[in-house]
This record gives structure tokens, C-alpha cells and sequence, in this order.
């Protein structure tokens, strides 16, 4: 069975890809790419001689490893600390492991934080299904003139 690797890195240093290829090829804004390598976080970025950077497929690796910490949360700042670290070679590899297993923890609360919000709103949704289709009445608005406790949320705890 082959190794699953959603992350893998390239060692080919060609430059090959100016900042609007690079931008088709990652989704991401010239702007926001212009900014990680502006900031350091992208080594290797070749220029030309009319000052066009120069994207290799090494290069887009960091781009992808940068922009995937910096989705989980990972401050600029850490993420170059992150960068410099895995520059200086194997004897950071613990305090990188460890950067990476805390960014781990805090984007799986982010999950579990997310998990209950999405389930109001599957709740809320279906509640309001059954508006729309005539049954039942508006019981979970706030403004509302109650006699009972609305019933706002489903059954989490919050």
C-alpha cells in the first residue's frame, strides 16, 4: 500500500512559475504570495533580471507548507521561526515537532468548535424548513412573545 503524503516536498530548484502562474496553480492572491516572500518565508524565490520572481517546484512547496500553517492560525511570526528552524537541519527537529504537535492540538479545538456550531445550524436550518413548509410556528425567535422557553439550540453542550 503506497504512502499517503497530502504534503510533498520537491527538491527540483528550476525556476519555472512567475507569481500570476504560481497564483493559478495554488488559488492563493499574487498578493498574498507576494507578501510570504516579501516576508521571508519562501526561500529560494529566483529573480530575473527585470526583477520577476521565480517560482520551482521547491519553492512552491514552502508556498503550500506556509500557507498551510499560516490556514491553522500559526502567526507570520512563527511561521518564519518555523522556516529558519527547518533551514538550520536535524537538530531543530524537536522544537519543530513540537511546534507542529501544539498547532495540531489547537486546530483540532477549532474543529471540535466548529463540529457544534455546525450542528446549530443544521438544527436551526431544518427548523426553519419546517417554517417555510407551513408546520409549526416561530418558536425560536428571541423577539417573540413566549409563554414557554424557547427552544433555541439543540441539545449541546455549548
Amino acid at each position: 500500500m503506497a504512502e499517503i503524503r497530502p504534503f510533498a516536498p520537491s527538491k527540483d530548484r528550476t525556476p519555472r512559475y512567475t507569481v500570476k502562474e504560481v497564483s493559478e496553480l495554488t488559488g492563493l492572491s499574487a498578493y498574498t504570495i507576494r507578501y510570504y516572500e516579501n516576508s521571508g518565508l519562501i526561500p529560494s524565490v529566483d529573480r530575473t533580471g527585470g526583477n520577476i520572481r521565480m517560482f520551482s517546484e521547491y519553492a512552491l512547496s514552502w508556498l503550500r507548507l506556509v500557507h498551510c500553517l499560516r490556514a491553522t492560525g500559526l502567526p507570520i511570526d512563527q511561521v518564519r521561526h518555523y522556516i529558519r528552524m527547518c533551514e538550520q537541519g536535524d537538530s531543530t527537529i524537536p522544537e519543530r515537532a513540537e511546534m507542529i504537535f501544539r498547532q495540531e492540538e489547537s486546530l483540532r479545538r477549532q474543529l471540535e468548535s466548529l463540529q457544534q456550531q455546525f450542528e446549530v445550524l443544521k438544527y436551526k436550518k431544518e427548523y426553519y424548513k419546517r417554517l417555510l413548509e407551513g408546520r409549526g410556528q416561530d418558536s425560536c425567535n428571541p423577539a417573540a412573545r413566549q409563554k414557554a422557553e424557547p427552544d433555541i439550540v439543540p441539545e449541546l453542550v455549548l
